[in-house]
């Protein structure tokens, strides 16, 4: 039988939830005499039961599409404290389990107290309560001993099954990441595997969601301030937790409670007949709309420039290019203006900084020089572009490029401990907090914090001073999803915030970009500033934003995180995103960021007049160590390959200098390799080539060889060849013939790699083709990059018709095409209304296929590389 407990009146309950005709029922079902009472709260078709005995959730389902979506032994809650007195870095953590007393508190919903946690003198208050239609809102307060610090509350978790429905085929997992995709078929995953994100950081818009095709389970929190939070998908051995992890730190002396609610509920299809994130990822939007980041539509924001919203492109200059300005104004003139003459350009340089690329501080005297970024800024701006600087946030380099004997090429620790030390993050050990990633070569970093004023001062110089040098656009990098190093948790007691992981954190993001702003427009300059990678928080103050998205196809996971714009589709009409990290010969990628709406990111390239392919074969031109065209590769598969390449000017085969190779150590790798793209503007599939190179070995303690690979997208090989270096001697040229797959290799990687003890040369490296009469002929080509269809195409759209769409529409659902992988397609609604579906043939073949959506149906056909606007 069940029996209903302090129920209230239909009319309270239409009071409660606002009119919307919500009702939540607090029942205790009894099974028989020995059954646990179970506590029920509805919310339309949802129901979500909990133990009484210990708060764990029992069920949790949609009634209307037939789905049971629990899982159960989960706690509901978890705490991490550290006791009075206790070391920081040794927290206790408890969980609902651990209370002594469960006991039932009167009020709306749900409400359980839980006390004598851990056997601690700590307790815990849960709500949950019925919110919009299949939502719940849950609630949390704490209290306890003075001196017991909460540092992290776990809450809700929902323990949720895993497959979720059937075999579990169709199932995902999305969450509002800065990179975004979905994760197929997450029921696979081996138990403890998960995936998380925190916000301000990796977590750009704060929303989850876990679904099949009859529908699934999501979750956000109603927080309009961004206080510092984790949301965390795990596979357990019983299925798959979906929860919360609240990051603060709070003495109990005074009792806390979550600033906000979290929601969490059922979603299905709006429209069509399989639900997908985008079903859920609607729900979340219609909440963020009325908070202060949606205030604006990029198109209503009167303080950005108007050339940004009149569908700008944008490229970017390396170091090496910075190095040698002449090209980046034959680039501009020889390319950009005879095909784009008219669009705004923004263009960014990367490698600006005095000593290397990504190493602050030293930032000013610019590389090349002061009258060599003048010339190439001053080159821009005659090109009616735009300079984009991104220096390297918060971090300040101590060191960089670790010799063998200890030292380091660069090292400045005694200015850092004189002006800047005192300004540094502290971690809980009372130490700075030092950090050596892989672009210090061996160096270390300290990162400043940016809730000291002082910090903030210095970052803000930097703008000033790129101001200063013609900068228009500046991105605090090295920032990912705006999120500090250790997460925001600085423990030192002398910046102005309170010490540990907090609300502050966040507050004082807001802080520099509105000193920042200011003080640039004393400069002169209405600077536009943007984030590595994207964040919901900030999209009022930001202009520009860095995005990743496709970036999740880098990371081999089965089963596959498969791309999709989560954040774009949320935020599109707010601010213009931007592909970081363009591939020049991967038109899968450029085809996605044309169909999601991310602005035309091109790759520059040279020779930009007709050459013989492939450019850079004689080693003549050097960037640093490395030879231009090829890239020094520095370890694969967690092994770091320690050799360094060098630039012979003495001993060559042509030319002015080659490449030399040579080491003492057994066991040091040297490898220096590029790619050559198959298709337009590279090798061509099926085509048949001669490859050669001038070899000169003096001693050589391994063999060794050119490794030539035919890799797919996932490097999976399709064929292999060798140019093996010759005996000791005087030069030999090595040749092989390759007849390049056409069975899905997109590209030719050509590896020099030398292993152990060697002293060896490569020069004037080569590729002709075959003809049909046999004979090998060199390879012309036209001086335009691979993907100048596209490139034109996008920005002439972007720029042009599709401006309503592409840069200032909101993205809706895109149709189904139909066969599947012919074209991609994204969708657009205008502020007018209208609607519009782009789509793009990345392939060498004509594609005629049927898009399908809100009963519509339409039959396209596209020639290869074609860009098409389609009215819906």
């Amino acid at each position: 039988m069940n029996r209903h407990v302090g129920v209230p009146s239909q009319s309270r309950f239409s009071r409660i939830c606002g009119g919307i005709g919500m009702m939540a029922a607090l029942q205790f079902a009894m099974a028989g005499p020995a059954a646990a009472e179970v506590l029920e709260v509805r919310s339309g078709n949802a129901v979500l039961r909990l133990d009484e005995a210990t708060g764990s959730p029992l069920r949790f389902a949609d009634t209307a599409a037939g789905l049971e979506l629990a899982a159960e032994g989960q706690e509901l809650f978890r705490l991490v404290v550290v006791p009075p007195g206790a070391d920081p870095r040794q927290p206790v953590e408890l969980s609902s389990r651990d209370a002594k007393a469960v006991s039932r508190v009167e009020g709306d919903g749900v409400r359980l107290r839980f006390e004598r946690i851990g056997n601690r003198e700590l307790a815990a208050v849960c709500d949950v309560e019925a919110g919009p239609d299949g939502l719940f809102r849950f609630r949390i307060h704490l209290e306890g001993e003075a001196g017991t610090f909460v540092e992290r509350v776990d809450y809700p978790l929902l323990p949720l099954a895993a497959p979720l429905q059937g075999d579990g085929g169709g199932d995902a997992l999305v969450l509002g990441t800065t990179k975004g995709g979905v994760l197929e078929r997450p029921h696979l995953w081996k138990p403890g595997r998960s995936a998380a994100a925190t916000q301000p950081g990796s977590l750009a818009a704060q929303f989850g969601c876990y679904y099949g095709a009859k529908g699934g389970a999501v979750t956000y929190c109603e927080d309009d301030a961004g206080h510092p939070k984790t949301l965390v998908a795990v596979r357990t051995p019983d299925g798959m937790v979906l929860g919360w992890r609240h990051l603060m730190r709070h003495d109990l002396k005074e009792p806390v409670a979550l600033a906000f609610p979290v929601v969490a509920g059922v979603f299905r299809s709006a429209t069509g007949p399989a639900t997908d994130w985008r079903d859920a990822a609607a729900i979340y939007k219609a909440w963020a709309l009325k908070q202060s980041w949606c205030a604006r539509r990029l198109v209503e924001r009167d303080d950005l420039p108007d050339w940004l919203k009149q569908g700008p492109a944008q490229v970017r200059f390396g170091r090496e290019w910075l190095g040698q300005p002449e090209r980046i104004e034959a680039w501009l003139e020889k390319y950009w203006a005879k095909h784009f003459k008219g669009v705004p350009l923004i263009v960014t340089f990367w490698g600006w900084e005095g000593v290397a690329t990504w190493v602050p501080p030293q930032y000013f005297p610019p590389y090349p020089s002061e009258d060599g970024l003048k010339r190439c800024v001053d080159a821009v701006r005659r090109a009616g572009g735009h300079a984009f600087f991104w220096p390297s946030g918060y971090q300040w380099c101590l060191s960089y490029g670790k010799r063998d004997n200890g030292s380091f090429e660069w090292e400045d620790r005694a200015k850092f401990e004189r002006e800047a030390e005192p300004h540094a993050m502290v971690g809980k050990d009372g130490k700075i907090m030092l950090t050596n990633p892989p672009w210090y070569r061996g160096g270390e970093a300290a990162t400043l914090c940016r809730g000291d004023r002082w910090s903030r001062d210095w970052l803000t110089s930097v703008a000033v001073g790129l101001a200063q040098r013609g900068g228009e656009l500046f991105q605090i990098d090295q920032v990912v999803g705006a999120g500090m190093r250790g997460g925001g948790d600085c423990r030192a007691t002398g910046h102005g915030h309170p010490p540990g992981i907090g609300i502050w954190d966040v507050e004082a993001a807001h802080c520099q970009m509105t000193e920042m702003l200011a003080a640039c427009r004393a400069a002169g300059v209405n600077m536009v500033l943007g984030y590595e990678e994207p964040q919901e928080l900030f999209l009022q103050e930001v202009g520009i934003q860095d995005y990743r998205d496709y970036e999740v196809l880098r990371r081999s996971q089965v089963p596959p995180h498969r791309p999709e714009s989560v954040f774009g589709y949320l935020y599109h009409e707010f601010v213009p995103l931007f592909q970081s990290n363009p591939r020049a010969e991967d038109r899968e990628m450029t085809a996605h960021c044309i169909v999601t709406g991310q602005m035309p990111h091109l790759v520059p390239h040279w020779p930009v007049e007709p050459y013989v392919f492939p450019p850079h074969g004689g080693f003549e031109e050097w960037v640093d160590d490395v030879p231009a065209g090829w890239e020094h590769v520095r370890g694969w598969q967690e092994r770091k390959y320690t050799g360094q390449p060098r630039r012979d000017q003495n001993i060559r085969h042509s030319g002015s200098s080659s490449l030399r190779v040579e080491s003492e150590s057994a066991g040091e790798i040297t490898q220096v390799s590029r790619n050559l793209p198959i298709g337009a503007g590279g090798l061509r599939a099926g085509g048949k080539y001669r490859f050669s190179a001038w070899c000169r070995t003096q001693r050589l303690a391994r063999p060794a060889a050119i490794n030539i690979a035919a890799l797919t997208r996932e490097l999976q090989s399709r064929g292999s060849w060798r140019l093996p270096f010759p005996e000791p001697g005087d030069w030999r040229e090595v040749s092989v013939e390759v007849v390049v797959p056409d069975d899905g290799a997109e590209v030719v990687r050509v590896m020099i790699h030398v292993d152990g003890p060697c002293r060896v040369w490569v020069d004037d490296f080569q590729v002709l083709e075959f003809d049909a009469q046999g004979t090998a002929r060199p390879v012309l080509r036209d001086g335009l990059p691979p993907q100048h269809p596209l490139y034109q195409q996008w920005v002439e759209l972007y720029h042009g018709e599709g401006r309503p769409y592409l840069q200032f529409g909101e993205a809706i659902p895109p149709p189904t095409v139909e066969p599947g992988g012919a074209l991609q397609v994204g969708a657009f609604r205008a502020a007018d209304g209208s609607e519009t579906v782009i789509a793009v043939n990345a392939t060498d073949t004509a594609q005629q296929t049927t898009l399908q959506r809100d009963g519509k149906s339409k039959r396209v056909e596209l020639m290869p590389m074609e860009v098409k606007l389609l009215a819906w």
